[in-house]
């Protein structure tokens, strides 16, 4: 169950019901077991009565954070603004002291650092009640933070469905990621207007650590910020980022050549051209990518063949990265994982050489896929289908430096052109360049 969506009373309900299967459960055991032997069917049923005992202390420690957080925000200005009157009004009574004693005295350097200190716990109070917000503690509907209600009423019998239209509404807004609906508090916004819920933004961030193409997570091609977001986050999932930040950022890349280790050797562990893995501490050779050895490398006879295979056919290695890529539909444009653009047919950094923009097969075989994925292909003559591949050819040409900020949906299951999902129900279609994208690929991989 979501603890964090149902309200109290719907919590409390499910507890006690889960409570009585359990009793029933008990009950019915026919105690066929041997002496001093704990069957599974023991465990599970204390596993679920722990697990019960845990949800409901949550549930009290929940209603006990909404408590103090009404209470910060309801009062928490008061209090500031009264404990700034009254620091002052020390402050002012100990000058006074050190006027009667000394008419030349001036105030201290005491009291600019109280004020300091003032302002500084007032912005620590407001950092607290924001978090306190952000992380939505006890937020169980539109009285969450609402200071009129009361901390009695969070275990009382459900409201009716005539009282619950007539009370205030909170606002909610939607998550572009999973579609649900959330106070505007709870969602991380992002510079392109678009909004995630904590638990959509964290998938995303794991998501970019394993899978290249989607770091730094982004979405609309525009970065989204770790830093703002650093309370959807735990402290854990922000250091592993900041260590992929360092691995992804780094040219050349070596890992440790023990294929059951393959760590990442950053470069501060490189000395003499040699990696100590920070892990298990095997050394590497960063230009063979091999274990340590004198002289020179020795012939990678697995590697060469991957790249024999390659020139055979037609297929272009990343200068940046190494890796190897096969362009399956579009220009000779190639953008690869690690962010290196080149020339598909040459090799070279893109725009830097004089190949010809498109490979005229490639190019018809791409019009000619996008004109049979039609709903009316079939009814359609061969005039007609002729014409259609010719305009879908000069849209292509004309197009191919697209930024990908028109959608329509398309009905079917379909597959995914960037990342080879199949999508069952829908997927997205540009309008201009024809590609055809899921959801994770059109907001965080285009």
């Amino acid at each position: 169950m979501d603890t964090f969506v149902m309200d109290q009373d719907s919590l409390m309900l499910a507890i006690q019901l889960q409570r009585e299967d359990l009793e029933l459960w008990d009950k019915s055991r026919k105690g066929k077991h041997r002496d001093g032997e704990i069957p599974d069917s023991d465990l599970a049923l204390e596993t679920c009565r722990y697990e019960l005992e845990s949800l409901e202390n949550l549930i009290s420690d929940r209603a006990l954070s909404l408590s103090i957080a009404r209470a910060v925000e309801a009062d928490g200005g008061a209090i500031a603004a009264a404990r700034t009157v009254e620091g002052q009004a020390a402050r002012d009574r100990e000058f006074a002291l050190r006027l009667s004693s000394d008419p030349r005295a001036r105030p201290g350097p005491s009291q600019t650092k109280a004020k300091n200190g003032d302002a500084a716990t007032g912005d620590l109070d407001d950092e607290m009640l924001e978090k306190l917000k952000a992380l939505y503690i006890g937020l169980t509907g539109p009285a969450a933070f609402d200071s009129d209600s009361d901390d009695s009423d969070l275990f009382v019998q459900a409201e009716s469905s005539s009282w619950a239209a007539t009370r205030r509404h909170a606002k909610t807004r939607e998550c572009i990621c999973c579609g649900d609906s959330f106070p505007p508090l709870a969602l991380s916004p992002c510079p392109c207007t678009h909004e995630y819920c904590r638990g959509c933004l964290v998938t995303l961030v794991r998501c970019s650590l394993q899978d290249e193409s989607l770091f730094p997570p982004r979405c609309c091609s525009q970065r989204i910020p770790i830093e703002g977001n650093a309370r959807f986050l735990s402290p854990e999932l922000v250091g592993e980022y900041r260590a992929k930040e360092v691995e992804f950022e780094t040219p050349n890349r070596t890992y440790c050549s023990d294929p059951f280790c393959s760590t990442f050797v950053p470069p501060q562990f490189i000395a003499d051209e040699v990696g100590h893995c920070p892990r298990c501490g095997r050394r590497t050779c960063v230009h063979c990518k091999g274990g340590s050895h004198q002289g020179i490398c020795p012939s990678d006879s697995a590697s060469q063949e991957v790249l024999r295979i390659a020139a055979d056919n037609g297929w272009q290695q990343c200068t940046a990265c190494g890796r190897v890529v096969e362009l399956e539909h579009g220009c000779n444009h190639m953008t690869c994982r690690c962010g290196h653009q080149f020339c598909y047919i040459c090799g070279d950094r893109w725009k830097t050489c004089q190949c010809p923009q498109w490979n005229e097969d490639r190019l018809l075989a791409r019009a000619n896929a996008i004109v049979d994925r039609a709903d009316d292909v079939a009814q359609i003559d061969a005039r007609t289908r002729q014409a259609r591949v010719q305009r879908e050819q000069r849209n292509l040409v004309e197009n191919h430096q697209c930024n990908h900020d028109r959608w329509r949906g398309r009905s079917g299951p379909r597959r995914c052109e960037e990342c080879s999902d199949v999508l069952p129900v829908f997927i997205y279609e540009c309008r201009q360049c024809r590609i055809l994208a899921c959801r994770r690929c059109r907001y965080n991989r285009l």
